[in-house]
């Protein structure tokens, strides 16, 4: 085999090898798993839409006998009327029952009935549960702290207030007659504002926790005097009580506490 014929075969074996390169070969790998996300108990926005603040509001105007109204409110910033129109109800035989539980809730309500014959009677009962809560309610017509002549508009009426927590405030006018008011505290700092005017009237005030502060103004126009009956305990809370009239009132305090301040004016 000369010299020329076998340069010839190399010179083909080269031609082939670059026609048709060797296929590289890559080592194939298994899938990574994929990631199963957790099952949301909670949507995702529930947590962010919880925190913020909403006003949820009832406007009630009702006219007629014998109503039933049950109000509840769960949350906070919730209200119940406002300063310029108030929850009203007028007729005879009402029962209101109202509840909030939560902060910085509010309550207007005015209650007015007959004030002669057989058709009178109320039955309010509020209950605020959480702190910075405020409750502005009337019994009847007017404002009772102006000292003018005996309003009328409410008869007959069972009031009763619990309020559970701290920075509460209460501030009620009942005019008329046979007014039972009982308000039952559990917290600190509270404020309330009780003015009643007319005939017979009783407010029974317990109260549990420091510093908080009653101011009571009772004025009697009729035959029968009124009362003001508080059982407390807890320090540095205040009281200012006014009773007046023509007739004898009574105060009667049972206290089991320190630094506490009495104010006490009796006049007939």
């Amino acid at each position: 085999m000369t010299e020329r014929f076998i340069m010839k075969k190399i010179l083909i074996a080269m031609a082939i090898s670059f026609a048709y390169p060797a296929m590289a070969q890559t080592a194939v790998t298994a899938p990574t798993a994929p990631t199963i996300p957790a099952t949301a108990v909670v949507s995702p926005n529930a947590t962010a839409a919880l925190a913020i603040s909403t006003t949820n509001r009832v406007f009630i105007d009702q006219s007629g006998d014998n109503p039933n109204v049950n109000v509840t409110q769960d949350g906070s910033g919730n209200k119940q009327g406002s300063a310029q129109r108030p929850v009203y109800l007028r007729g005879i035989d009402q029962v209101i029952v109202t509840r909030q539980v939560g902060i910085n809730n509010e309550i207007n309500l005015e209650v007015v009935n007959d004030t002669t014959g057989s058709g009178k009677g109320a039955k309010v009962t509020i209950q605020q549960l959480g702190d910075n809560n405020k409750v502005d309610a009337a019994c009847g017509y007017g404002t009772a702290s102006t000292g003018g002549t005996a309003l009328t508009g409410c008869n007959n009426a069972d009031l009763n207030w619990k309020f559970t927590g701290d920075g509460n405030e209460l501030q009620y006018r009942g005019t008329g007659s046979d007014h039972k008011s009982a308000v039952t505290v559990t917290g600190d700092l509270n404020k309330f504002f009780i003015d009643a005017i007319g005939d017979k009237h009783s407010q029974t005030i317990m109260v549990v926790g420091d510093s908080n502060e009653f101011n009571i103004n009772q004025r009697s126009t009729g035959s029968a005097g009124s009362s003001v009956w508080i059982d407390l305990t807890g320090n540095s809370n205040r009281f200012t009580v006014s009773q007046t009239g023509t007739v004898d009132n009574v105060l009667n305090i049972k206290s089991v506490s320190n630094n506490g301040t009495f104010n006490i004016t009796q006049k007939n």
